[in-house]
């Protein structure tokens, strides 16, 4: 509940001690002169019975306080090697990148992530729509200020390979489709010869006693 006087403003918390265990204070900020500090607790309390709320707002917490600084990008437990190895083979990767904001940087590399992860599904898995849309992903890393020259060779790898895939499915789709022609003359083939074998067969058959008299 909120009352104004005096342009002050004060807020009256009901069941402050239960809220406060679920309470987040965000960064402060300033509104004409006067400084602005906003918090938010999760909906609903231990004392209601339903904590799905609850839960999905220190899930969200503990992934935020998971996260682990690797080269100056926050990322997450599972994705720490990974992100290593790419610094490891290519220590320039973010030499001419640019942005400082920590979300921005990590909305970055899971974009990069994601990049490398789609180039390594199976040929059977990856369409031609993905490569595309990894054309466009690979654009967005460079404008963004990575160095991604050498994932760049592998999508074209991926391309050439995803190509000749394409083109073998293609003479295999000829092969069979001759296949099942050449079947169905072979049967056709088959009744002719068992035809002529019947008629070969009654042809050479001997008369009888009772033919002959």
């Amino acid at each position: 509940m909120a009352s104004q006087g005096d342009n002050k403003f004060t807020w009256v918390m009901e069941h402050l001690t239960s809220l406060l265990s679920h309470f987040h204070l965000f960064n402060p900020f300033t509104i004409a002169d006067c400084e602005w500090c906003f918090g938010s607790t999760a909906k609903g309390n231990s004392n209601d019975g339903d904590d799905s709320d609850s839960s999905d707002f220190h899930d969200e917490a503990s992934s935020v306080k998971e996260s682990i600084d690797v080269n100056g990008f926050h990322v997450l437990p599972s994705q720490v090697e990974s992100v290593r190895q790419i610094f490891e083979r290519h220590p320039d990767i973010a030499e001419e990148f640019r942005a400082k904001n920590q979300y921005l940087k990590k909305a970055c590399m899971n974009f990069l992530l994601s990049l490398i992860e789609t180039l390594c599904q199976s040929l059977e898995e990856l369409s031609t729509e993905d490569l595309v849309e990894a054309d466009v992903a690979l654009t967005y890393l460079k404008d963004a200020g990575f160095k991604v020259d050498w994932l760049e060779k592998k999508l074209d790898q991926v391309k050439v390979k995803k190509a000749k895939e394409q083109f073998c499915l293609a003479r295999l789709q000829e092969m069979e489709d001759s296949l099942l022609k050449l079947k169905e003359k072979f049967s056709d083939l088959d009744a002719l010869l068992e035809k002529e074998e019947t008629e070969l067969s009654a042809t050479r058959t001997p008369l009888s006693f009772d033919d002959v008299v």
